[in-house]
């Protein structure tokens, strides 16, 4: 019988090394396509996804199901992991040139410009949901003050002015829910590194 993906999870945190390599031959394809299309070198891709099953095995214990699924655990910590590489090849200076487009298809293929990607959107996705979620355990007028000031654009002004608070009230109020929502949302620091 077929384990599922949490299964394997659960079992690599046991120590199971065929487990990891079930979890490997299901999703390395996957994540080393979306590694080849951020980081666009075979060589990072390969580097990359060895250390993402790597930290796989040491850190399986980490996952979290309340925050998606394996393969988008595992997702992430691939997308961290280039990103990093990118940030690190950027400040060496190794990312001076940047090739806008692919001679064969006229599509843009510099890491950085695209943005439709499997990865990206799994990524994106999931992170709009994990604030969301934190969103509505907020007050409603904080919310309706951070929407203002961070999807709508109103400075702290602006909105005293609209709303006919006091402008301290609204810095605070803000503060107060970006506050929460980082508290709310810290679990995903774990994540990141």
């Amino acid at each position: 019988m077929k384990l599922t993906d949490q299964e394997l999870i659960q079992a690599i945190t046991a120590g199971d090394s065929i487990a990891l390599s079930e979890f490997y031959d299901r999703h390395s394809r996957l994540v080393y396509g979306a590694l080849l299309r951020l980081l666009n070198d075979t060589d990072d891709a390969e580097d990359i996804l060895q250390e993402v099953f790597v930290q796989v095995w040491r850190k399986a214990s980490t996952y979290k199901p309340e925050l998606g699924s394996p393969k988008n655990w595992l997702v992430r910590i691939a997308h961290n992991r280039g990103i990093n590489l990118i940030r690190a090849h950027k400040s060496r200076g190794k990312n001076a040139q940047i090739s806008i487009t692919d001679e064969e298809n006229g599509v843009l293929s510099s890491p950085e410009l695209i943005d439709d990607s499997l990865l990206s959107q799994t990524v994106g996705a999931e992170r709009m949901q994990m604030i969301s979620e934190a969103m509505r355990d907020l007050p409603k007028d904080q919310v309706m003050l951070i929407e203002m000031a961070f999807i709508q654009g109103y400075s702290h002004s602006e909105i005293s002015e609209a709303l006919k608070l006091p402008l301290g009230t609204v810095k605070t109020k803000i503060r107060n829910g970006l506050l929460s929502l980082r508290n709310s949302l810290s679990f995903l620091k774990s994540e990141f590194t």
